[in-house]
């Protein structure tokens, strides 16, 4: 009888203590589902976003694991897109978000996580494809912050041209899934990509970007074989992703300077160089440090001494607004002295 009572309460024992590892393995984050299951020595999570279901590659450990994974059941075909920052938030362009979809299962890699010696053999391994929607913008963002070049790249976008399709991502997902196209990407164009935790909304809307690209690029394969165009599709994927070694400065690219002269031209780049220095000290957008419009106009009518400057150029921030008007004021002589050297009228 002792045995049977004792036998009885190990077995209630291990039965509340199973229901109290479930509950703690299911739980509420925010409006998602977290499922984390224990693999080997490794944390995999599955978390469930509306009707997204991913997981969130954040460290070398897991990423290793993942990339052992796709390699031992055959997976080399990937849907995958950026998310970065640029100059809206904090100085310069950064890779902050990597969404990928292997054709069942999606994932988030976080590139402030992972380190980016793991990802460059991703990157540039011509057998992994990587199925991107113009993929110039992305390629040259990892071009910039990295100097990598990426390799095995289909972009739809490229191929869609063979068929006399233009539009945008939104537009392409429409013809093909049959459905209307939807502004998407508007409510989200100055989203803080930086910041973390990701909040569930970005995250859905991240996903959403390779949710349809193996759809897309099956549809458009189709297409281009009756169009009799695969070798000209071959051909022009060669282009995918090539990015241009030439970075064109930011004060060429300001309002405006197609119509300068060569004198407003010199006042304009050492003026933006100005502002550029202290941005960057400060790791702020530079549009928080100086309006490119009065940048434009400061090189157009330039100031002729500290206090013709100061009645033009403010800041909200006392420091920083000395800081601005002593480096204008060396861009400015730097921008005399030149043009005095070179005889420019």
């Amino acid at each position: 009888m002792a045995t049977r009572l004792k036998n009885s309460s190990i077995a209630f024992s291990l039965f509340i203590y199973s229901i109290l590892l479930s509950l703690l393995l299911i739980y509420w984050v925010d409006n998602s589902i977290l499922l984390s299951l224990y693999s080997t020595h490794l944390l995999i999570s599955v978390i469930v976003i509306g009707m997204y279901r991913y997981s969130m590659i954040d460290s070398d450990e897991k990423y290793n694991h993942q990339m052992g994974d796709w390699k031992e059941k055959g997976i080399t075909s990937f849907a995958i897109d950026f998310e970065g920052e640029f100059n809206l938030h904090i100085y310069g362009e950064h890779l902050c978000l990597i969404q990928l979809f292997d054709g069942s299962n999606y994932f988030l890699i976080d590139p402030f996580k992972v380190s980016m010696d793991l990802l460059i053999p991703f990157f540039t391994d011509t057998s992994l494809e990587k199925i991107m929607f113009d993929a110039s913008s992305d390629a040259s963002l990892l071009y910039k912050q990295y100097g990598i070049e990426m390799k095995g790249v289909y972009d739809v976008a490229l191929a869609a041209s063979l068929i006399g399709f233009t539009g945008n991502y939104s537009a392409l997902v429409a013809l093909v899934m049959n459905n209307e196209a939807s502004s998407g990407k508007k409510g989200f164009q100055k989203a803080n990509w930086l910041t973390r935790p990701i909040s569930p909304q970005l995250i859905e809307y991240a996903l959403k970007d390779v949710e349809y690209l193996f759809s897309i690029k099956e549809y458009l394969a189709k297409e281009i074989n009756l169009l009799e165009k695969g070798e000209e599709d071959v051909e022009i994927q060669k282009g995918a992703a090539r990015v241009k070694k030439f970075i064109t400065p930011g004060w060429k690219k300001l309002p405006g300077f197609r119509k300068m002269n060569k004198r407003e031209i010199i006042y304009l780049k050492w003026l933006f160089e100005s502002r550029d220095m202290l941005a960057k000290e400060h790791n702020l957008p530079a549009y928080r440090v100086l309006d490119k419009r009065l940048l434009v106009e400061l090189a157009k009518n330039p100031p002729a001494n500290y206090q013709q400057l100061a009645k033009k150029v403010s800041h909200p921030h006392r420091k920083m607004e000395e800081a601005l008007l002593s480096l204008l004021m060396v861009g400015l002589e730097g921008a005399r002295k030149e043009i005095e050297e070179n005889v420019v009228k």
